[in-house]
């Protein structure tokens, strides 16, 4: 239960992970919380298989960004043919904070026939995002 949970963290001054749980709590559909609580106890694996079998495919890729796994992301978005632009935006982005090159070879072949557009990318994630509030017992806590 989230709300129990937040409450334990609040009393033993837990900020990081209350900070979580109250980010678990504004994602509209069920299996985006139940895979951040997996998230949350570190069992990645799990989240994705949730997010998959839920057709939530932008999270799970989204999921294996955040986690800096790369080519997982960008296998996931080949096999389903979606956000490719996406994967190469976010590692290019993650690549320049790190001042580092590029050295992953896939990363490098798939890039060159990939048109990156940050704008084009943004609209996608909005899409994504509206299209799960959407969804049959999407929560939206009062949003």
């Amino acid at each position: 239960d989230l709300d129990t949970a937040e409450e334990a963290y609040a009393a033993l001054e837990e900020a990081d992970k209350l900070q979580h749980i109250m980010k678990i709590r504004e994602i509209p559909s069920i299996e985006g919380r139940n895979a951040e609580l997996f998230v949350f106890r570190r069992r990645w694996q799990e989240a994705e298989i949730v997010l998959l079998q839920a057709g939530l495919i932008y999270r799970a890729i989204k999921l294996n960004i955040r986690l800096f796994r790369w080519e997982r992301a960008l296998e996931l978005a080949l096999k389903y043919k979606v956000y490719v632009d996406m994967v190469l935006a976010y590692r290019h982005k993650y690549l320049a904070q790190i001042k580092q090159d590029e050295t992953l070879q896939r990363f490098m072949q798939i890039g060159q026939d990939v048109e990156v557009e940050w704008e084009t990318i943004k609209a996608k994630i909005a899409q994504e995002k509206e299209r799960e509030r959407q969804r049959p017992g999407a929560y939206t806590n009062g949003m």
